[in-house]
C-alpha cells in the first residue's frame, strides 16, 4: 500500500508528461530499477572446553535485501534473514557437573528454541525513508547508524535488529542522531519484542546482595531514546551519545579521537544514572540499584605505518557501580572490547589490552590480547555474571577474493580464553577455559 501512495503521483502524471520522464514510468519498471543486495553465508564453530563437553556446529544462511529508487526522496526498504543447521553434534547435551549446555554453537540458530534447526527465518528490515542532501528520516524495522551500545553486533548468523524512528542529519562537519527505539530482535533470535519483553530474555546475572536477578517482564518500559552529536575538526572527532532506557536507566558517551600523522589517541567516559522507576521495584526484580552508578574510561594508543598497526588500550571500571547495558540490545564498544570479552556487568576493574595487525593485498592479520584486573568472584556489588579475571587472545585471519571471485570473504578466528584462579566447572562452563575454532565464509553481493 505504502508502495502505491508514494509512487501513485508519477502513474497520474503520464498524462501530461512525456514518455522520456520519470514520471511516465509504470509502477513496474520503475521497481526494477531498485537495488537487490545481501549475502550468502556459512558459519562452522567449534569449542574445546576444559573441563566439560566439547560442541561443534555448521550453520548456513543469507540475507536478501531490496531497496526502491528514490523517489521525491522517498524510499522504501526490505530485508529478510535465513538460516539452516547442516550439522552439529547434539547441542542440547547438558555441560558435566552443570544444567548448561552448548552456548556459542546454540547462538548460530535460536536461544530460545534450542531444538528448532530449520525453521530460522526473520523479517530483519521494512522501513520508508525520507531523504534529502546527505540527511534522512526513517521509520519501520530499520537499519541503524552506529552507536557503541546499541549496535548490529554481527558476529553470528543473526545480528541485533531494530524497529523505531530515526533522524539522521549530516553536513561536512556536523552531524547528529535522534531515535526512538520500541522493538527489538536480538542477536541469535527469530521473534520480535516490544521493550518490555526484551529485557531479561537471557542471562539477568546476580543482584548485589548474591541473589540471582528476576527482571524480565517487570519494568513497564516503552523504549529507548537515542540522542547523539558529533563534530570533526582538522585532526580531532568529537562524539556524544545519551541512551536513555525509559524506566531503567540513563547512559551518557563522550567519546574523543585526536589523529596526527601516523598517531591516534582515543578517550570514552561513560557515566550512568539509575531511573526512579527502579527504586519502587520489588529488591529482586530490579535491573539496577538506587545508589549504583556505572562509570567506564577507556583510553586507547594506536600507531599505523602503513600495512602494520599496533594498538594499546587500558578500561578502567570504577566501583562506583556495575556498568550496565542490557546484552540483549547490543554490545559495548570501549577500546578493550573485543570478540568474547566486554566490560558489561562490572565495576571496580581494569582492563588492558594490545593488538597487531598487518594487511598484504587481500589478506588481513589480527592479533588481539587482553586480561582483566580486580574481578573478585562472589562480590556481586561489582560483579553481576560472577565472572574471575581472565587471559584472552583472539587470533583472525581474513582474505578478500577478487576478480571473478569479488565479493567473497572467508575469515578464521581462533579464541584462547582462560580463567586467573577459579577453574571450577559451574564459573568457567561455557565462559572460560577453552580453545574455539570460527570459520566464516561470506559472499556478499
Amino acid at each position: 500500500m505504502l508502495v502505491v501512495v508514494i509512487l501513485s503521483q508519477p502513474i497520474k502524471a503520464q498524462e501530461n508528461h512525456t514518455k522520456d520522464t520519470v514520471e511516465n514510468k509504470s509502477l513496474v519498471s520503475y521497481l526494477k530499477e531498485g537495488e537487490i543486495s545481501g549475502h550468502i553465508r556459512n558459519y562452522f564453530l567449534t569449542t574445546e572446553n576444559n573441563h566439560g563437553n566439547d560442541y561443534h556446529a555448521n550453520a548456513i544462511g543469507g540475507v536478501l535485501s531490496y531497496e526502491t529508487k528514490s523517489y521525491k526522496g522517498f524510499q522504501l526498504g526490505v530485508s529478510g534473514i535465513f538460516t539452516y543447521k547442516l550439522f552439529s553434534s547434539d547441542l542440547n547435551k547438558p555441560y558435566d557437573q552443570t544444567n548448561k549446555s552448548s552456548r556459542w554453537e546454540q547462538e548460530l540458530f535460536d536461544v530460545n528454541h534450542k531444538d528448532n534447526f530449520k525453521d530460522l527465518d526473520r523479517l530483519e528490515e521494512l522501513y520508508i525513508k525520507y531523504h534529502w542532501k546527505n540527511s534522512y528520516v526513517t521509520y519501520g524495522k530499520i537499519p541503524v547508524e552506529y552507536t557503541p551500545l546499541l549496535n548490529k553486533s554481527d558476529g553470528r548468523m543473526k545480528p541485533f535488529a531494530f524497529q523505531g524512528a530515526w533522524l539522521h542529519l549530516k553536513d561536512e562537519k556536523f552531524h547528529a542522531d535522534i531515535a526512538w527505539i520500541h522493538r527489538f530482535s536480538p542477536r541469535s533470535m527469530t521473534e520480535w519484542f516490544s521493550m518490555d519483553e526484551v529485557i531479561g530474555l537471557t542471562d539477568n546475572g546476580y543482584l548485589p546482595n548474591g541473589e540471582k536477578a528476576d527482571y524480565k517482564e517487570t519494568t513497564h518500559s516503552q523504549g529507548l531514546a537515542i540522542v547523539h552529536l558529533g563534530k570533526g575538526l582538522k585532526n580531532l572527532k568529537a562524539n556524544f551519545w545519551n541512551f536513555h532506557l525509559d524506566k531503567f536507566i540513563n547512559t551518557s558517551w563522550l567519546q574523543l579521537e585526536y589523529t596526527k600523522k601516523n598517531w591516534e589517541l582515543g578517550m570514552v567516559y561513560s557515566y550512568q544514572i539509575p531511573n526512579a522507576y527502579q527504586e519502587n521495584l520489588p529488591y529482586e526484580n530490579r535491573y539496577v540499584q538506587p545508589n549504583e552508578n556505572g562509570q567506564v574510561a577507556s583510553f586507547m594508543l594506536k600507531y599505523n605505518n602503513g600495512s602494520s598497526q599496533f594498538k594499546a588500550a587500558y578500561t578502567k571500571a570504577f566501583e562506583s557501580g556495575r556498568y550496565l547495558f542490557p546484552k540483549e540490545l547490543g554490545r559495548d564498544q570501549f577500546y578493550t572490547s573485543m570478540t568474547r570479552s566486554r566490560i558489561e556487568g562490572f565495576g571496580g576493574v581494569d582492563v588492558f589490552a594490545i593488538g597487531y595487525q598487518y594487511s598484504w593485498k587481500h589478506l588481513f592479520l589480527n592479533i588481539d590480547a587482553t586480561t582483566t584486573h580486580g574481578a573478585v568472584t562472589d562480590d556481586y556489588e561489582l560483579n553481576k555474571y560472577n565472572i574471575d579475571d581472565y587471559y584472552q587472545i583472539n587470533t583472525r585471519l581474513h582474505y578478500e577474493f577478487s576478480n571473478f571471485l569479488k565479493g567473497l570473504h572467508v575469515e578464521l578466528l581462533y579464541v584462547w580464553k582462560q580463567n586467573k584462579s577459579e577453574h571450577n566447572t559451574k564459573l568457567v562452563a561455557q565462559r572460560s577455559d577453552y580453545n574455539q575454532i570460527n570459520l566464516i565464509t561470506n559472499f556478499n553481493f
